[in-house]
């Protein structure tokens, strides 16, 4: 079993974390117990550290573990959050195990759960590929296999900074393990955060380009979304969807999924809403010297996919690291749509 972590250093020298194949474990992963070789019991279900040695920092993982987690929202602030995981090891064909999560504020009582919870599970869609590719400066080349064969999704609310950890009880109806999380959460994201104004940037749109594959690595454009730039939307008193999406250089395959749900939700609600698509990379159709869009680095966003609403001041009101379905998209712009009509 593999379990890969990679950094994407792209043609400025600044690090991006590309993914769930990119994304770095926020912390350790430690404790991972599989199921005994020798009784037909599942096993205790709470991971034990050696003698003496603080179990959230050391790594330790039964090398029979099928299961180990790869944390992939990295951009983790006080507040509330939506943390984004996946599981090395899980097939695509496998039924993907129910997940409890518990979660910890370590610098403060590593005994009593601040929360405990079920994390959603969101599948990949099979049918996307990844392309090939690489670097302006070819330091490095990031062409590993996604991570899983989905993403689990829990939202929680995280007090205060410091250490962190989170539990992770996985289990399907012949085994069980144990695995903890440790990262660290810091008083403001990288991110445009929820209640500030959205960043007026002249992202490009279609009318500065020949053909849309110049502006997106999505195989099916929606020219909308291409039509108008950031700054423009920003200025014309109506909520707004910007996507920060690259399919077909995502390895987490989240990011076709995610614009396929953007695009729907827009569809539904053009005649209110503008929509907005910005590929990550300045130049699609150069996969193998990848550069960053200039909207992109401008947001400061350390990763992709990212999906804003906006509402008609402006005022950014729901934000979606990593994978976001389309009901919760749906939800987000109803709820904006039907303030702003209040």
């Amino acid at each position: 079993m593999s379990n890969q972590s990679r950094i994407l250093v792209t043609s400025s020298g600044r690090q991006l974390l590309t993914g769930f194949a990119g994304a770095l474990l926020i912390g350790t992963i430690a404790a991972a117990l599989a199921a005994s070789a020798c009784s037909g019991e599942p096993p205790e279900t709470r991971p034990t550290g050696p003698a003496g040695v603080d179990e959230w920092v050391v790594a330790q993982a039964d090398p029979d573990a099928e299961w180990l987690p790869v944390l992939a929202t990295q951009d983790l602030a006080v507040g509330v959050k939506r943390i984004a995981f996946s599981l090395d090891g899980l097939g695509p064909s496998e039924e993907p195990p129910s997940v409890r999560v518990s979660l910890f504020a370590l610098d403060e009582d590593r005994s009593s759960p601040r929360s405990v919870q079920y994390a959603r599970f969101v599948p990949y869609d099979p049918s996307v590929g990844i392309t090939a590719h690489g670097h302006a400066n070819t330091s490095v080349s990031d062409r590993s296999l996604p991570i899983g064969s989905g993403v689990y999704i829990v939202p929680v609310r995280l007090t205060s900074t410091g250490l962190w950890g989170m539990l992770l009880e996985m289990s399907t109806d012949d085994r069980r393990e144990s695995v903890r999380l440790r990262f660290s959460v810091r008083a403001r994201q990288a991110a445009p955060r929820v209640g500030e104004r959205a960043p007026a940037v002249d992202s490009r749109t279609r009318d500065d380009v020949t053909t849309l594959s110049e502006l997106t690595s999505d195989p099916d454009p929606e020219p909308g979304l291409y039509a108008i730039s950031i700054s423009e939307a920003l200025s014309h008193g109506r909520p707004v969807i910007v996507a920060f999406a690259t399919p077909a250089f995502c390895h987490s395959r989240t990011c076709a999924p995610v614009l396929d749900a953007v695009k729907a939700v827009w569809r539904e609600f053009s005649s209110e809403v503008t929509g907005i698509h910005v590929e990550v990379f300045e130049n699609p159709g150069e996969p193998e010297r990848l550069i960053e869009a200039e909207a992109f680095v401008a947001w400061r966003l350390p990763s992709e996919p990212w999906v804003f609403v906006i509402d008609a001041d402006g005022v950014i009101r729901y934000a979606f690291e990593g994978a976001m379905t389309e009901d919760e998209l749906r939800s987000a712009v109803e709820w904006v749509v039907q303030d702003g009509s209040d």
